[in-house]
């Protein structure tokens, strides 16, 4: 038989191409991660590829987003010194040119100009006001010699302003800067982009609930298209924007969203060459939607995108169509021609004189010299008499003209007068000086305009801030060289206890006061402890993955009450079910039509006790609920199961439940007789259910006569047990799987303990008691709080992760695996878990049944520590705060943080990341006794114990690159609140159970609140790109970068400031370029 290649056909090419085309056009829009686990990402992470400034335009063209804070904050900054004169300086050296000008008595250098413009501004004003601004400020004999002197230039005659001007950019601008919608809104006022927003909001909105709406939209598991198809032909909002026929022609619709797409932008005459930009623009006019749209698409296991498929694809078909009949309606409405690319292409390149004038009355008004010549009726007839207009226009453009040349000569000798001031020259030195002096200023101030000021005030601050920061391990870099020189190296007493904290900026001060309480040591890890895995708590229905974003674990780890608590587990899930379904109830109750108001009258009073007392008592309130609680709450012991299972031991775990439920069947339906069946036929019956043997008359005589069967009814019980039961072969295959799954090997748990140990350089020195710290927060009332949790543990508590470690690293077979590596943990060295709160500054420790008794000493004295260190932490935190610490006691301070956690109304328990500033890599005596006002992330690691670079490396491509993420969402969060950040939490409300939204209808918002990164209207997080400093060989560190395309975008492209401390020289240098290393002085 010959073999027939399979082609694939023209549409289905087309289909994929357009595809790929949205997929390329979703890189400005990033991913946006559901709110249960809120992750820190770069808002640009897309555009990680474009060097740093580069990403921060593209953006700026399609999300509108400001990449930098106002220029005046930054001038803020350098009056409060946060800047130093010397680097700007460096900064603006690089700029100047080696020329200068004669103004009076003064020699004006390039550099000097510069700077004035830098620190003063430019001192431009709108050409419309520089009239009013002159009159107020100059003598009209100033002002004229002024504009004489202007007259005379070069420049003055290069300036032409012309009507055409509007239609000339817009017709290279169209479909590439904005879509037809934009330009149609732009120029007749309309609102097509907030219609197609809104309906797209609604359908958003409905089809991506995950649970919360209390009536949800019937999705019938369709996918986003078809469910809108389905749904909007009994929409009333197409008929009432005017759109005829809208039944049908969603009827018509093709049946792929890629082909109804391709109608579109057929429908739209939209170039080819321009679809992935067109794409772009509208996915980034909702860019939190589409974030999580783009995020949810490629989660193949979550189980609401299996049941509601959606994807980019859907979404653009949708907001295609809209778009294609609303600017179709408005265009012929108020232009008189099609809505498409061709017929506005056409009528801009045909109308420029009238199109102008039209388009500067509607943008920047007319001056009354030109208006007095002009009928205004006709700029609001519809359709738009542009016939008329233009032979208006050609008619009075000489005075627009005139007008124009003349404001724009005002407006120049604003900035000349402003330039004069600042450098101490009087307004007749500029009038005395030659032409030529003033054009060269006016071009000078021309090229170095407001706008491009941002990435250079940016350099300034980093450049002031790494040399004084750079400047206080001085002390501590001499130790470290005086230790690493020193011939004998004294043995390492044992320290009391030992504790591996988060690298988390918020643990730095924790650590630093636990360390100046007693004789303890700290080291910084990722808050995951390098052990990957997904969580099963018990009683939980949901499953939560333990680690970076980055990652994705293999293996499951269940959490299960400890073997003496069977009774206690069995009293502890009944309480919780019982108070899921009270929760479930009152829910249902509340969202109900009529029974709110039967609520309010009967038990109104039960939530008025709540409402007053967290609104007046929060503390007091907290304290009472708690002490109902510890009276009814089931105290229960739990372990995880670290341990993986053998297959013969799992195969006989999946054989005993299958055994538990064709008892469970037999006794429903028979009672005694059920009961009577014997081990030996019930797992006959389970094998025969797998078709490992058949039906046997004389081998099932017994349980037929003992069940009154016949072999069809045989027969028809198996068949329940495969279809309804689930007891079948590929059942027992997933079952397999996923209890393979679940715990570690022995040879797997000492790798994630060696590795672990090894990147954080400890290996030998066990004290008697070592805490895994992980880290959580407590806040009430908050949708961020997942943010405030451990971002290395995927927005989630870091408890889970402390407890697998410790297990791992008790074990004794674990142990001995280890020591054949040379890591000898000594016999009385025990690992104990623990949680630090970031808001209250406890810290819980579990799994105490574990701890021996001869350590209880050692743990009542960690104990006394941890409370001591958090009570300092507290007053030391409580100063950053708005209202400061007012020199509170350590008791006091402790009871302020507390109520930040139970207060509702608090909109800031805790700063969360807020201030943070570097990433620092090496030995604890780089940092060690420093007060870093924890402002960084602190990981432990010893270039001496890793001569390959295989740790650094891991820490290089993983927390760094978290540390980033954190980084940059803080970052864009700050400079532009609204864009990147999510506003004030005041005009917050969940949606969907998947993310927040302001009011009733808005975008998602992708960012940090305002109240996370600003001090009132002041930034409290100082924008800065991380400084990641690595105590390492330069060499090591550039090997690591050549590997990762990852880390050659982060560095090549300058989204980090790379610093690395030499070991020979104990100097810093800064990674300049991919290739070239340059010393800090």
């Amino acid at each position: 038989m010959a073999n027939v290649k399979q082609s694939v056909a023209p549409q289905d090419t087309q289909r994929m191409e357009l595809r790929s085309l949205v997929k390329l056009a979703s890189e400005t829009i990033s991913h946006y991660w559901p709110m249960q686990t809120f992750i820190h990402h770069n808002p640009l992470h897309g555009l990680e590829h474009l060097p740093f400034e580069e990403a921060i335009e593209e953006a700026r063209k399609f999300i509108g987003g400001n990449g930098y804070l106002p220029n005046s904050q930054y001038r803020e900054y350098f009056q409060q010194g946060r800047i130093s004169s010397s680097a700007i300086h460096e900064t603006l050296q690089t700029r100047a040119q080696e020329q200068h000008v004669v103004i009076g008595n003064r020699t004006v250098t390039h550099l000097e100009v510069l700077k004035t413009v830098f620190i003063h501004g430019t001192g431009t004003v709108e050409p419309d006001v520089a009239s009013a601004v002159l009159d107020r400020s100059l003598s009209e004999t100033d002002v004229t010699g002024l504009r004489e002197k202007l007259q005379d230039l070069s420049r003055s005659q290069e300036q032409q302003f012309s009507l055409n001007f509007h239609a000339d950019q817009e017709q290279s601008e169209l479909g590439s800067e904005y879509t037809l919608a934009h330009w149609c809104d732009a120029t007749l006022g309309t609102g097509i982009q907030d219609q197609i927003n809104q309906e797209l909001i609604k359908w958003c909105g409905g089809f991506l609930d995950e649970g919360h709406a209390p009536w949800p939209m019937p999705r019938s598991n369709k996918t986003f298209y078809d469910g809108w198809k389905m749904l909007a032909q009994e929409d009333w909002t197409g008929p009432l924007f005017g759109i005829q026929g809208w039944k049908s022609k969603i009827r018509n619709l093709p049946d792929l969203p890629s082909d109804a797409i391709g109608e579109s932008l057929e429908t739209l005459a939209i170039p080819q060459e321009l679809w992935i930009g067109y794409f772009t623009l509208h996915l980034a006019q909702l860019p939190g939607w589409t974030g999580f749209i783009k995020w949810r698409s490629e989660q193949s296991n979550h189980q609401w995108q299996q049941a509601f498929p959606i994807d980019l694809v859907r979404y653009i078909a949708i907001r295609l169509f809209y778009e294609r009949e609303l600017v179709a309606r408005t265009c012929e409405a108020k232009l008189g021609i099609p809505g498409t690319f061709t017929s506005i292409q056409s009528f801009l390149r045909d109308h420029p004189n009238g199109y102008g004038l039209y388009k500067e009355w509607r943008t920047r008004g007319l001056a009354e010299q030109v208006m007095a010549n002009l009928d205004l009726s006709l700029f609001i007839q519809e359709p738009l008499p542009i016939d008329e207009l233009d032979r208006q226009g050609v008619a009075t453009s000489h005075t627009w003209q005139t007008v124009r040349q003349r404001q724009a000569e005002e407006r120049e000798v604003c900035i000349l007068v402003h330039l004069a001031r600042c450098l101490d020259c009087s307004v007749q030195d500029l009038i005395e000086s030659p032409s030529e002096t003033l054009e060269i200023l006016l071009n000078w101030v021309d090229c170095f305009p407001d706008s491009h000021h941002g990435p250079l005030w940016l350099h300034a601050l980093e450049r002031s801030f790494v040399t004084d920061f750079l400047q206080d391990f001085s002390p501590n870099i001499q130790r470290l060289r005086q230790s690493d020189e020193s011939v004998e190296h004294p043995s390492e007493s044992r320290p009391l206890t030992q504790a591996i904290f988060c690298i988390d900026v918020r643990s730095e001060g924790f650590r630093r006061h636990l360390e100046e309480v007693g004789g303890n040591e700290t080291f910084g890890f990722a808050g995951f402890f390098g052990v990957p895995l997904c969580f099963s708590e018990f009683g939980s229905e949901h499953e939560t993955d333990q680690c970076p974003v980055l990652l994705k674990p293999k293996h499951i780890i269940k959490e299960v009450p400890r073997a003496y608590q069977a009774n206690a587990a069995d009293k502890f899930l009944e309480r919780q079910q019982l108070a899921k379904t009270g929760h479930n109830l009152l829910h249902d109750l509340k969202e109900n039509v009529i029974t709110p108001y039967v609520m309010v009258e009967a038990i109104g009073w039960f939530f008025g006790f709540r409402l007053f007392g967290q609104t007046l008592a929060p503390l007091w309130y907290e304290r009472l609920t708690s002490w109902v609680k510890d009276h009814f709450d089931i105290s229960l012991g739990t372990t995880l199961t670290v341990e993986k299972l053998p297959k013969d031991e799992a195969e006989e775990m999946v054989a005993s439940e299958h055994r538990a439920i064709i008892y469970r069947i037999l006794i429903e339906r028979y009672g005694r007789l059920g009961n009577a069946v014997a081990h030996d036929q019930v797992e006959r019956l389970r094998k025969q259910a797998l078709n490992e043997v058949s039906i046997d008359n004389t081998e099932d005589q017994e349980l037929h006569r003992l069940l009154h069967w016949t072999e069809a009814d045989h027969e028809k019980f198996l068949q329940q047990l495969m279809g309804e039961y689930g007891v079948h072969k590929r059942a027992v295959t997933n079952r397999m799987h996923r209890i393979t799954q679940r715990g570690f090997t022995t040879t797997e748990q000492a790798h994630y303990v060696e590795t672990a140990l090894r990147i954080l350089g400890y290996t030998k020195t066990f004290s008697r008691l070592v805490l895994a710290c992980g880290h959580a927060s407590t806040s009430d009332n908050n949708p961020y709080e997942s943010a405030l949790d451990c971002g290395a543990c995927g927005g989630n508590h870091g408890v889970s992760n402390a407890r697998a470690f410790a297990a791992m690293a008790n074990k004794g077979q674990v142990r001995q695996l280890l020591a054949k590596k040379g890591i000898t943990i000594p016999a009385d060295t025990h690992f104990l878990p623990g949680q630090h709160d970031t808001t209250t500054d406890e810290v819980q420790l579990f799994d105490l049944e574990d701890v021996p008794a001869t350590h209880r000493k050692d743990l009542n004295r960690l104990i006394h520590d941890l409370e001591e260190a958090g009570r300092r932490n507290s007053l030391e935190r409580l100063s950053r705060f708005p209202e400061g610490n007012n020199g509170q006691s350590l008791n006091h301070a402790v009871a302020r943080t507390k109520l930040r956690s139970v207060d509702w109304s608090q909109v800031r328990p805790e700063w969360g990341l807020s201030r943070h500033t570097a990433f620092i890599v090496g030995r604890r005596g780089l940092t060690h006794g420093l007060n870093l006002e924890g402002r960084t992330f602190l990981h432990s690691y010893d270039h001496r114990q890793d001569p390959t670079g295989k740790y650094l490396e891991i820490i290089m491509t993983a927390p760094m690159i978290v540390a980033n993420w954190i980084n940059m969402e803080h970052y864009f969060s700050t400079v532009d609140p609204v864009v990147y950040g999510s506003g004030s939490k005041v005009y917050h409300n969940v949606v969907g159970r998947v993310g927040v939204m302001y009011g009733s209808q808005s975008d998602l918002c992708i960012g940090l609140p305002l109240q996370t990164v600003l001090d009132v209207e002041t930034p409290y997080h100082e924008p800065m790109r991380l400084f990641v400093i690595i105590e390492a060989p330069m060499e090591r560190i550039s090997t690591v970068i050549a590997r990762h395309e990852v880390l050659k975008r982060l560095v090549g492209n300058q989204w980090i400031n790379l610093v690395a401390l030499d070991p020979e020289t104990m100097e810093f240098f800064h990674q300049h370029s991919l290739e070239e290393w340059q010393r800090i002085q």
